[in-house]
């Protein structure tokens, strides 16, 4: 990847020697293109349904344990093609889609659990640890008697707002939605290709300072240690992004790494314009209680509104991390090494099946330098 440099002639033709002038349509979306949830959402029929049920009852037969669940302990005969479909979508169309038409109030946590394993084999069948502790499952929802504040707290266990971002070296976000707030807390995707094309239209003596790999994320985990990387790549016919804001701006309370220096103007004005296109050309997802959202973590960035809850509706995601080995985008090495200790690298954390909600009143540093 070059670094950003002064004898590198910007000009909007060519932002980046080998990068391209403009990324295709297909990629490139404008969330005012999505004038019905129909073109993102699939919606089970009774049918749909009723085999989801009875692979969930097969399952539950072989006596095997949820790691298992696949495409083929988990079948879905007629709903299988059309997961493929979606899945090849999700990595060479628009980037993102929903699977609707569950209830989970039907089913119990563990079998609301097995159906999210079974549905989502079909479009990544590797799962990747989240955080320290070797998590699968990443519980997103209000933590409402933690200690800290608002803006001290990890976003998932949060119910402010977040800035897009990417999730830290996954291939694929999978989540299901348990419930709603009562205000607010929908999801919100931006094509990474449209924000290039802006740009390189815009602003293209910017891509060089996102291309250039002296960007320090002060993250504090074996699965993500503190580096110097770039925030945007061209790699293999495609542009990527993979950033999150608080490791590379800090938090007031944790105090700085020493040995990483602080983002200069110059890439703090980035961030924003990256920021500012990115909510130009954004889409809200509607997310309801039972629905399978999947997002191209490569290609899409993803916020999500402040929410409100209430006694009789609270936010409750559950969240995978995938990977769809025959699918899956090539990365460059910085990239490369982070996705390997995700899905699978021997770094010391064992795997834990966290199913279960489990409050929480503290955390860990390094739980609030990720997603």
């Amino acid at each position: 990847m070059p670094p950003a440099s002064t004898e590198i002639e910007v000009t909007p033709e060519a932002p980046l020697p080998g990068w391209p002038a403009v990324l295709s349509p297909a990629i490139a979306w404008d969330g005012a293109k999505f004038r019905s949830e129909d073109q993102y959402a699939y919606r089970l029929n009774l049918h749909e349904v009723a085999e989801v049920e009875a692979a969930l009852q097969h399952f539950k037969g072989l006596g095997l344990d949820g790691r298992e669940a696949t495409c083929e302990t988990f079948p879905l005969p007629t709903l299988s093609p059309i997961l493929s479909a979606l899945a090849e979508e999700l990595h060479d169309g628009c980037g993102f889609f929903a699977v609707r038409g569950l209830d989970p109030g039907r089913y119990s946590i563990e079998d609301n659990i097995i159906i999210f394993l079974g549905i989502s084999s079909y479009v990544g069948e590797m799962r990747g640890k989240q955080d320290e502790s070797g998590h699968i499952f990443a519980h997103i929802r209000h933590a409402k008697f933690m200690e800290e504040t608002q803006q001290e707290r990890p976003i998932r266990d949060s119910n402010t707002a977040s800035a897009f971002h990417t999730d830290l070296f996954c291939d694929v976000l999978a989540m299901q939605t348990r419930s709603r707030a009562l205000r607010g807390g929908n999801h919100i995707v931006s094509s990474v290709a449209t924000m290039y094309n802006q740009l390189v239209k815009r602003r293209p003596d910017l891509i060089p300072v996102l291309a250039a790999s002296n960007w320090p994320f002060d993250t504090r985990g074996r699965l993500t240690p503190p580096e110097l990387r770039p925030l945007l790549y061209h790699h293999k016919g495609r542009v990527l992004m993979s950033f999150v804001r608080d490791p590379l701006i800090g938090i007031p309370s944790v105090q700085r790494t020493k040995s990483l220096p602080r983002l200069t103007p110059l890439q703090r004005e980035a961030l924003d314009v990256v920021q500012g296109i990115a909510q130009a050309h954004q889409y809200s997802l509607t997310m309801l209680p039972g629905d399978f959202t999947f997002v191209n973590n490569l290609g899409v960035l993803h916020a999500r509104e402040a929410f409100e809850d209430s006694a009789d509706h609270s936010r409750y995601l559950v969240r995978l991390w995938l990977k769809n080995a025959e699918l899956a985008w090539s990365l460059p090495e910085h990239l490369a090494r982070g996705n390997r200790r995700v899905f699978g690298e021997d770094t010391g954390i064992d795997e834990d099946w966290n199913i279960v909600y489990k409050p929480r009143l503290q955390f860990e540093v390094a739980e609030r330098m990720s997603p």
